[in-house]
């Protein structure tokens, strides 16, 4: 969006010779009406186009010129009918003397290159070619022992999914082949999609060597899915002795052949983490570096919104974070590389691709689902240097 934003503007400034700098803010211009606006442009046309007395002078005598040429060449017309003459009449030679006259490019005041060039207008214009800048050449970063910032991520969340047979009553398994009435791990991973979220938070590091550093935070980050479910069916005898951790239920498994009742419907699971990783210059730059960013994170679960299903009732069921069922505390893994400008003495914009693995399922017992959440993200930010 910088980018883009800085694009327009330096178009805006290379076709109009203007800047910011140029737009007039007076309020007067919200009750200026369309007739003050042209006398105003009348007197500055009128100011703009004086001349000099020695070139009115010139203009006059061309333009006395001109009358008496008409006079030669446009006679009084008789009232009685006219003759047609030859081609060779003298009016068709005074028309092409006049003629002759209008377009004599040696009346017309030679404009060399030079001059245009040196014209206050393009001048101005250089003059803001050199000061509208977002960095300025000359600065010299000055950096400091710690740092805070800000950070947005916008990111792709999806999951791994698999269960413990073992644990699941009615679930038979042979050798590698697991037999079932229920769901299956290759029907949710055929169904099931990856969805867009957001990771948010403040930034503080600690400045060791030119190469390494350490960072830390707080963020408040979400994961997710979208799975594939249908509504349930009121009418089914089994619907009424369906119950999970004291909840009714609200969905069954989706239909692969009647999809017209199938609904998908996303899980969402958001944490406050707080990242503890080191960060390693590779390349550096006068005001820009290349880095490797490794960490972990430690999470607390502070929202959730998620479908569970249940084995033994083949149904689906509204469950929240108050539910035990769920993982309070947990560790994340994140890995990125990250790209940091400064754009100002303290000042450090920087973007960083990153990738975010938690190592411990987000189901606990008695589930026998085992599922890891993981989100892919380019995090952008600002870092200010303090001391």
């Amino acid at each position: 969006m910088l980018g883009i934003a800085l694009l327009l503007f330096q178009t805006y400034s290379l076709v109009t010779g203007k800047s910011f700098r140029d737009f007039d803010f007076n309020i007067g211009k919200l009750w200026q009406t369309e007739a003050s606006s042209l006398r105003i442009n009348k007197a500055n046309l009128l100011k703009t186009s004086m001349i000099t007395d020695e070139r009115a002078e010139q203009l006059s005598q061309v333009s006395t010129l001109l009358v008496n040429l008409k006079k030669l060449v446009i006679p009084t017309l008789p009232t009685k009918r006219m003759i047609l003459q030859s081609s060779e009449n003298i009016e068709v030679k005074a028309n092409s003397s006049y003629a002759n006259e209008l377009f004599d490019l040696s009346l017309i005041d030679n404009v060399s290159i030079a001059s245009a060039v040196q014209s206050k207008q393009l001048q101005k214009y250089y003059a803001k070619i050199e000061s509208d800048y977002l960095i300025n050449p000359d600065m010299l970063p000055k950096k400091g022992k710690w740092y805070v910032g800000l950070s947005f991520t916008p990111t792709l969340n999806y999951r791994t999914f698999s269960y413990d047979a073992s644990q699941v009553a009615g679930i038979a398994q042979v050798d590698a082949y697991i037999y079932t009435f229920g769901l299956t791990e290759s029907s949710r991973n055929q169904t099931d999609k990856p969805i867009t979220s957001y990771t948010v938070g403040l930034d503080v590091g600690r400045i060791f060597t030119d190469r390494i550093s350490v960072y830390s935070g707080i963020h408040y980050a979400n994961y997710g899915e979208q799975i594939m479910v249908r509504v349930a069916d009121t009418e089914n005898p089994n619907y009424k002795s369906a119950h999970f951790m004291g909840n009714c239920a609200l969905y069954e498994r989706f239909d692969p052949q009647d999809r017209a009742d199938n609904v998908p419907y996303t899980n969402t699971y958001s944490f406050i983490e707080i990242p503890i990783g080191v960060n390693v210059t590779v390349k550096s730059f006068d005001k820009s570096k290349v880095s490797l960013d490794f960490g972990v994170n430690l999470q607390k679960m502070d929202h959730v919104n998620a479908l569970v299903y249940d084995f033994e009732t083949d149904y689906y069921y509204w469950l929240n974070r108050k539910e035990e069922i769920f993982a309070k505390f947990g560790i994340g893994s994140e890995v990125g590389v990250t790209v940091s400008q400064y754009v100002g003495e303290r000042m450090e914009l920087f973007i960083n691709p990153q990738f975010k693995y938690t190592l411990n399922s987000t189901l606990k017992k008695p589930s026998p689902i085992t599922q890891n959440q993981y989100a892919t993200g380019l995090r952008v930010g600002f870092k200010q240097q303090l001391f």
